[in-house]
């Protein structure tokens, strides 16, 4: 039996992992933007608290969506012709605070998912996997053994859980 490390992506972190090791981050109004390499084996996961810098800069950071998806594609180590048969996920930007009927344009978290798909479209990543927005937090876990992953919904008290799992 194999013992897998998990490492814990927290708010501005991206990680990057191989076999034996999970990747995992819980968000709230925070985007989880991942990518995953199943052919060469790695992946990466940024926890986002923001949508755009404002810049470019070739500092390693999770701070932002757009420096973060810059991060990922450096550490990973992906040349434009391996986008192609990258995966990524898109996850959080949930309205943690405010009522659900506000108007979405308004929210951090809505803000953050769209920033998240304009920036990994602009790449020409095709496979997406979305699971944003809401009221609910979220918690992603990747499995950089199998290339699988899973997404839980965070009930609030007295709720129940929904999963997705690939």
């Amino acid at each position: 039996m194999t013992t897998l490390t998990k490492l814990h992506v927290q708010i501005g972190q991206v990680k990057v992992a191989g076999p034996g090791q999970i990747l995992s981050a819980i968000l709230g109004s925070c985007i989880g933007l991942a990518l995953l390499h199943p052919t060469r084996q790695v992946y990466g996961l940024a926890h986002c608290l923001l949508s755009d810098s404002g810049g470019t800069s070739h500092q390693i950071s999770g701070r932002h969506v757009d420096q973060a998806l810059r991060s990922l594609v450096s550490l990973m180590e992906l040349t434009p012709q391996e986008l192609r048969k990258v995966q990524a996920i898109v996850t959080g930007g949930a309205n943690m605070t405010m009522a659900p009927e506000t108007d979405p344009t308004r929210l951090v978290g809505s803000i953050n998912a769209s920033s998240a798909y304009k920036a990994v479209r602009g790449l020409g990543i095709r496979n997406l996997h979305d699971d944003t927005g809401g009221i609910l937090g979220r918690q992603i876990n990747i499995d950089c053994t199998t290339g699988t992953f899973d997404i839980r919904q965070i009930p609030r008290l007295g709720g129940s859980h929904v999963s997705a799992t690939k």
